[in-house]
Parts: structure tokens; sequence; C-alpha cells
């Protein structure tokens, strides 16, 4: 699960409440004044029609599904699709393209993506189609994707517009009922009321649909980044390029910490080889 996420909710949700809860003089009042359900129909009520509105029920299906990966923790692994590619290119220079079909097909990482663009290679189809098709199918990809913050952005819009339609609402409502034997007590009470949709448009937008938006867009890029490399390394590897170059070429979308890492990483691997070879050589003697 996304602990970021979750905490950073969390947090900002409860320092607002504090903070509410610390301007008000009780529980009570602080209850009173902030949570008004007419204002809660109208703003929240009225965003979310206006979004059915506004947007395909398609993608409105897709939200679940969305929230969904949002939550996933897993970050995609960049080191381990250049290790696949490079796998994918000795055997190939080793046995020729047509091998990779099985060799992808039996592998336990199951990327339907990275298979789609081994099988263009290795239906022998020319590289200038083999990039014009994968570079669509990028584009199509990153078309659907953008459905997933669209409601959110739609949401986070209108939020604030039926957050002051309440107000314009509260305070029509207040000048009518007022009476001038009221006093000031009675504008002063209304006006809180009137307000409080504004509050209830800024959290919903603020703290609800920006927040989600931008976490699904960050994926997203995350994503395109892996199929950016996916197909710099299948083309590599339909050129027939030494799969140790085409390595040096795809560790360019890591950042040198994380090559650092994976090079010290195999330069322990290969110190801890070395001495189980002495321990047996020295057994053996």
């Amino acid at each position: 699960m996304n602990i970021s996420f979750i905490i950073g909710t969390l947090a900002g949700f409860g320092l607002v409440f504090y903070g509410i809860k610390s301007s008000g003089t009780s529980v009570s009042q602080v209850l009173s004044s902030f949570i008004d359900i007419p204002s809660i129909y109208i703003t929240f009520g009225g965003a979310i029609a206006a979004t059915v509105m506004s947007v395909p029920s398609k993608y409105l299906k897709d939200v679940p599904k969305n929230i969904k990966v949002l939550l996933k923790k897993e970050k995609t692994d960049l080191n381990l699709y250049i290790d696949i590619i490079e796998d994918l290119a000795k055997e190939a220079r080793l046995k020729g393209l047509l091998v990779l079909e099985e060799k992808v097909n039996s592998m336990n990482f199951e990327d339907e993506f990275l298979k789609y663009c081994v099988m263009l290679i290795v239906d022998a189809i020319e590289p200038t189609k083999v990039r014009a098709q994968i570079e669509n199918e990028i584009d199509c990809i990153e078309a659907r994707h953008a459905s997933a913050w669209k409601v959110f952005d739609t949401l986070g819009s209108f939020g604030p517009a039926f957050g002051m339609l309440g107000t314009l609402i509260g305070l029509i409502n207040m000048l009518a009922n007022m009476k001038t034997s009221d006093g000031a007590d009675s504008l002063g009470k209304g006006m809180s009321v009137a307000l409080v949709t504004t509050f209830y448009g800024s959290i919903l937008a603020n703290m609800i649909c920006a927040p989600i938006s931008n976490r699904l867009k960050a994926k997203h890029d995350e994503e395109m980044i892996a199929k950016e490399l996916i197909m710099e390394g299948v083309l590599s590897i339909q050129s027939g390029e030494n799969p140790k170059y085409i390595r040096e070429k795809l560790n360019s979308y890591v950042t040198y910490q994380e090559r650092s890492t994976m090079a010290g990483a195999e330069g322990k691997s290969k110190d801890s080889k070395k001495k189980r070879n002495r321990k047996n050589i020295n057994a053996n003697a």
C-alpha cells in the first residue's frame, strides 16, 4: 500500500481539523459552525453531478480501478527491464530473433507491452515501421491514462465553483430573512453558514482531487519512461547491437546513484564468488 499518500492525506485533514478546533471555543461550537448538511449537498453533490455530466460514463467506471492503482506501493524497476532486454539481446545474438518469441513467453515477468514490442521484431517488420507502431501504441496508452486524472481534474474545478454558488445562496437567504430587530448577531451567524460552502469547495479541490490527480500523473510519467526504455531496447536488439552497448545506452534512463548501487551489488557478488572459489581450491588441496 502507498504509505506516503495515506500519511499525507491523514496529516492534511488532521492539521485542518486541528486548526478548526483550536480556533473554536468548544467541540460543539466547531461542529455547528463547520458542519452544514445543505452546504454539503450543494458543494459535493453539485460538483459530482456536474462531473457526471461532463465526462463519459466509461471514465467514471474506471475510478475504483484508478484508486486501486494509486494505492499500490510498487515502483517501476528500470534496472529489471534493462537486465531483461540485455538477456534478450544475448539470446538474439546467439540464436537469432525467432528464439525471442519462446524466450519472452516463458518469462515469469509479466509485461504485455514488452511482449508486444518483442513480437514486432520477431515478425521481421522493418525497423522504421516497428518504431512507428510502438510510438502509436504509447500514444494510445497515454490517451487512456489521461482519462484517469481527467475525472479528478474536472471534479476539482467544479468544487470551488459550487462552493461559491452555495455561498451566494446562503447570502441571498440571509439577506431575505434578515430583520432589523435581530441585530448584528444574526448577520454574523448567517455569514458563517454562507461561507462554509466555500470552505467545502476548497477542501474538495485542494485536499482530495488535486493530490489524487497529481499522483496519477506521476505514476503515468514513471510508466512512460519504462515504455520508452523498452522501445529503445527492442529496436537496438533488432539492429543487432552489442548487448553491453545496449545496457550502457539504456542506463541513461536510470539515475547515477541507481547505476552505482547496481554496480556495487555486482561487485560484491563477484567478490563473494571469488572467495567461494578460493575456499573450494583450498579444500581440494
